[in-house]
């Protein structure tokens, strides 16, 4: 099963060479990457949030075996919902900088210890917050394999109860996993509103409370599109042994704009 590219071209250049360029154009520093169980990653257009991503991923050493969880857009625009966890379990996505091959092995481990997780590839056909990512990795790391999957709508008990039955995957996997959680902050409000709101939801990343950071999410009514697959991200490497999350940049689209008065925010941070 092959998965194209659905918006290079749009959110990120649409050749190696430019990708390439774009990145190169966000670094501004020298920086080891270190190695962490997951991090918190934007995924707008790479002219907003390339630079907070990049700087994610300078520091963060990747492993082979990438599990990538975001939020469903698609359903939000009206386009048939995915089920509430859906991956994609085998086949390859095409990309300007090639293939990346889907972890087979990883993904039927996940598939197996729960039926929260169901297969619907034709899901992540359109949805753009994990396609963003893989640039990145690309860039950064250029030997791995990913586990797609897009969260949409579940309730809190069943995003313990996945992030229980991934933690359980890949302890059977018995080798190094990385976790990516997909996600903006809060979007189309004012900028210093947006920095005061999504303040309160990176406090709780940093805590390492996802049902913090679910409750905060509600309370406030900051509009975090991915705030779910962070959640479960955190949850799940908690179980794994993580015990903190650190903050690598915040910045806004106002920041490349100039335009304060609407704003989406994006954080990034790296999970050990």
């Amino acid at each position: 099963m092959i998965r194209k590219a659905a918006v290079a071209g749009y959110f990120y250049p649409a050749s190696l060479d430019a990708i390439e360029a774009v990145i190169n154009g966000f670094i501004t520093e020298n920086t080891l990457p270190v190695h962490a169980m997951g991090a918190v990653v934007p995924h707008a257009g790479y002219r907003y949030s390339g630079p907070v991503a990049t700087k994610v991923y300078q520091r963060l050493k990747v492993a082979d075996s990438v599990i990538l969880a975001g939020p469903n857009h698609c359903a939000v625009r009206g386009i048939a919902p995915p089920p509430g966890a859906a991956i994609m379990s085998d086949g390859v996505w095409e990309l300007p900088g090639g293939g990346v091959h889907v972890d087979d092995e990883l993904a039927g481990l996940l598939t197996r210890e729960t039926d929260i997780l169901e297969e619907a590839p034709w899901s992540h056909d359109p949805e753009h917050s994990l396609e963003v990512q893989i640039p990145f990795l690309q860039y950064f790391n250029k030997s791995f394999k990913i586990v797609p999957m897009i969260i949409w709508n579940l309730s809190d008990k069943t995003i313990m109860e996945l992030a229980s039955a991934i933690s359980r995957g890949i302890t059977k996997f018995g080798k190094p996993v990385t976790m990516i959680a997909s996600t903006d902050f809060s979007h189309y409000i004012p900028h210093e509103t947006a920095k005061r709101l999504d303040a309160m939801a990176i406090e709780k990343i940093k805590a390492m409370d996802g049902l913090g950071l679910l409750k905060v999410v509600r309370d406030k009514k900051i509009t975090m599109c991915g705030y779910q697959p962070t959640a479960l991200v955190i949850e799940t490497l908690k179980l794994l042994g993580a015990t903190k999350a650190e903050l690598v940049d915040y910045k806004t689209s106002g920041d490349t704009s100039g335009d304060y008065t609407s704003v989406v925010g994006y954080g990034g941070l790296i999970i050990s």
